[in-house]
């Protein structure tokens, strides 16, 4: 029998909460770690659709990239659309962990399955801290053996992206050495991009305002689509877990699509 703490060990040791961001609501967010599991479902988001497959499908565990809830509650009812997921998802004694930051700064996460994508080598975390005396990171930043045009991120991207919804502060043509990652919202850390050399930043989604900064810092800002970026990886996360449970159905969400 497998217990849902046996899972939350496992995802543990896949992305360890310590390389979280400060800021982030990672781990366990609603269930009881002695129930047992014997159906995983892993998500970019927890929505209506998505809750529903996880009720009609008997999952015990919904392994969420964004978090539910985010924010702290004061209160937890129907009246708001996370309110009402929570006491869904209760109800059916439907566990939700989150992963998030961790799962993007982890050893073989999102941030560094990206990097692959693209063929960078010499790949580093982006932004350093240290936690409880060891070094982690955010993002990651690699260089290309060769010189390569924005034209050509995009060609490698688009077969493994299939949701990719590419735009750029530069033209296709535009070529570089460098390139920083950061998965999902990251126009925030152009300015850490340029400090660490990168000549470019691939991120999901960014501000007008943030594009502007891109374009006056000399940084071309490639971005993909914040959908794009990140969903892709919770298949992977749902093959990784299964690895460990091989006694455990555990598939990626079949009904989470992106329509912006």
């Amino acid at each position: 029998m497998t217990n849902l703490q046996d899972v939350l060990d496992c995802l543990e040791r896949i992305a360890p909460l310590f390389t979280a961001e400060d800021w982030d609501n990672v781990g366990l967010l609603l269930g009881d770690p002695g129930d047992r599991v014997c159906k995983v479902m892993t998500c970019l988001t927890i929505t209506d659709s998505v809750l529903q497959e996880a009720v009609e499908k008997g999952f015990e565990l919904l392994v969420t990239h964004h978090p539910l809830p985010f924010k702290p509650l004061d209160r937890i009812t129907s009246a708001t659309s996370t309110g009402r997921l929570l006491l869904e998802a209760a109800r059916n004694r439907i566990a939700i962990y989150s992963p998030h930051t961790a799962w993007d700064n982890a050893d073989e996460g999102i941030n560094a399955q990206l990097a692959s994508m693209t063929e960078m080598v010499q790949v580093q975390p982006m932004v350093r801290k240290t936690v409880a005396g060891r070094v982690v990171g955010s993002g990651r930043m690699g260089i290309f053996t060769d010189p390569v045009s924005l034209k050509q991120i995009r060609e490698r991207l688009a077969g493994q992206l299939p949701e990719m919804q590419w735009r750029c502060t530069h033209e296709p043509h535009h070529s570089i050495r460098s390139m920083g990652i950061m998965c999902g919202s990251g126009g925030s850390l152009i300015a850490a991009a340029k400090r660490a050399g990168c000549e470019a930043l691939l991120t999901g989604e960014a501000t007008y305002h943030q594009c502007l900064e891109a374009e006056a810092n000399g940084v071309a800002l490639v971005l993909v689509g914040h959908f794009a970026s990140e969903a892709f990886a919770m298949k992977k996360l749902a093959t990784m877990i299964a690895a460990s449970f091989p006694e455990l159905l555990v598939q990626a969400s079949a009904m989470e699509r992106s329509s912006f």
